[in-house]
């Protein structure tokens, strides 16, 4: 006798590719999810936030995080998880709320009040088209596939208030904060844990997180007056480069996307090379400071960015990555009906966390590894000036840097 099936408000929709309902995936893998990443920055780089909601379908499991920096060097880290079904229609988890208003265009997100600080109230207005970064990316190691994702990106206005501890930050469209996002789907690396598997043949040829290296990744998405920037790219130490990106393929030297606002009807497009300018550090530790990246169009002109960074660094193990739990177990693990954990870190330091008692704690993959905001100014064009989202790691060793 087949188990009874449920029925979603989803399954309205006249969306269905399978005769099954939308509680139902088609990949069994326990290490498929699905969710959402929002990040959240201000010109003065007073707060830096990232959020995120996630589905793991076949653990049965929803969990969330923030975790917000500030320029008095703190890092807080909230994380919630809870039994999905039946409750699979409801984005919501612990104090984490999620409410999609109009698909791709407006979106709704907050944290409510917790033991650990932080609460927020805020409302996404999409600024350009998502771009399809990852359109079906499949990566197979010693004839096995182990990963598979789809997803997109975007920049976004924002309106809302944040609060942490006792400080409140107010704001709205055209404050000049602004927001970045991806939507991803896909399994590998979360469900069952982000421990290798301790049965299972050790792939011959370990790639580096992934992306290659030993160089410098940068990871952008932008948002300038009129149009948003997505880039990514690997300078490797031996001076060449390398898209990057989870959907880079075909080789190039740069993974990347250019839109404009919904109302303006420009095309976008790609830029077709990079090179990189002087890259300041901060004190010869692998965080960055300042630098400039040069952006070939395809019309033939190019695009100099001097980037500022402005923000402290956001250190993703706070959010539960590489076993960031208090369990040590990873994302998407069942603990149980409702579970709400968090901590304070200190992060004033360019690449070292230490907790409220001054022990350090090691950060996975390494130290150097984290998000940043950062203001963009057009060197050719300097009325244009925005603000991004920025992951600029070292990766091995870049210039006499090591990560």
């Amino acid at each position: 006798m087949a188990s009874r099936r449920t029925l979603t408000e989803l399954d309205e929709w006249p969306r269905h590719q399978t005769i099954d309902t939308f509680d139902v995936v088609a990949n069994p893998s326990p290490e498929w999810s699905d969710g959402y990443w929002f990040c959240i920055g201000d010109p003065k780089g007073e707060v830096n936030l990232i959020t995120a909601i996630r589905l793991y379908h076949n653990t049965n499991v929803i969990d969330a995080y923030v975790m917000v920096s500030t320029d008095e060097g703190r890092q807080y880290n909230v994380r919630a998880s809870r039994r999905l079904r039946p409750r699979i229609d409801d984005i919501e988890v612990g104090p984490f709320w999620q409410k999609i208003v109009r698909g791709l265009r407006t979106i709704q997100f907050g944290c409510r009040a917790n033991p650990y600080g932080v609460e927020f109230d805020i409302e996404w207005e999409s600024a350009a088209p998502p771009y399809d970064e990852a359109s079906g990316v499949r990566h197979v190691v010693d004839g096995r596939l182990v990963a598979e994702r789809s997803n997109y990106v975007q920049v976004g206005d924002l309106s809302g208030w944040l609060r942490i501890g006792d400080r409140e930050w107010r704001f709205d469209r055209g404050d000049g904060w602004a927001g970045a996002r991806d939507h991803s789907w896909g399994m590998g690396g979360t469900g069952v844990g982000e421990k290798p598997n301790p049965y299972g043949a050790p792939p011959l040829e370990p790639r580096l997180m992934g992306w290659g290296g030993p160089g410098m990744r940068h990871w952008a998405l932008v948002k300038l007056p009129t149009r948003s920037v997505y880039y990514a790219f690997l300078r490797n130490s031996d001076g060449s480069f390398s898209a990057s990106g989870t959907g880079a393929k075909g080789g190039g030297t740069i993974h990347s996307r250019v839109d404009y606002s919904y109302e303006d009807g420009k095309e976008g497009w790609a830029y077709t090379d990079v090179s990189v300018g002087e890259h300041q550090w901060a004190d010869g530790w692998p965080r960055l400071k300042q630098g400039t990246v040069q952006l070939n169009r395809p019309d033939g002109g190019i695009d100099r960015f001097r980037i500022d960074v402005v923000s402290k660094p956001i250190y993703m193990q706070g959010g539960g990555y590489w076993g960031g739990w208090d369990d040590g177990l990873g994302r998407g693990v069942f603990r149980g009906e409702d579970l709400v954990e968090g901590e304070v870190w200190d992060v004033a330091h360019p690449v070292k966390v230490f907790n409220v008692d001054g022990n350090e704690i090691a950060q996975r993959p390494g130290g150097s590894y984290a998000e940043v905001f950062a203001r963009y100014t057009n060197l050719d064009d300097p009325d244009e000036v925005g603000l991004g989202m920025l992951e600029a790691v070292i990766i091995g060793e870049y210039e006499g840097i090591k990560a």
